[in-house]
């Protein structure tokens, strides 16, 4: 019968950040580390190459990359441009928030996705005997 009994132990096997939301994918937090696909249209400006290395930088990108989305990532990349050189084209701009979307971009787009970025490693310092240990947060006595 569910509910009885105790709650099955933790695998040792398990990666997950301890901060993980259940059916979350977790991202990686130094993001994709990898060369950027190559451009996949045939022309492309100086601005719209900068672009593209740095999205795919992104923790999102590593979903992408195994998603197949370069053209979408391009597609993004180009209104995305348009946009920041014409604000007030509301139908492009009505673009870029799609496709911002359908890439997770947001935060709102992460959560809808059901991705996660994991969390900032831990800072370790050396202890006196020279391993590392953890921070811990002490708060002061307030006498």
């Amino acid at each position: 019968m569910a509910g009885k009994g105790a709650a099955p132990l933790k695998s040792t096997g398990d990666k997950r950040r301890p901060n993980a939301t259940p059916g979350f994918r977790q991202l990686p937090w130094e993001g994709r580390v990898d060369e950027p696909p190559q451009w996949p249209f045939p022309d492309a400006t100086f601005r719209e190459l900068e672009l593209w290395k740095k999205l795919w930088t992104l923790p999102q990108a590593t979903m992408w990359e195994q998603q197949r989305c370069e053209d979408t990532v391009a597609l993004y990349t180009r209104a995305y441009l348009v946009v920041a050189d014409d604000i007030t084209d509301d139908k492009m701009l009505n673009q870029v928030r799609q496709l911002d979307s359908k890439l997770g971009l947001s935060p709102r787009a992460l959560q809808d996705l059901r991705w996660e970025i994991e969390s900032t490693p831990v800072s370790a310092e050396p202890s006196s005997n020279g391993a590392t240990a953890e921070r811990v947060f002490v708060p002061k006595d307030p006498s």
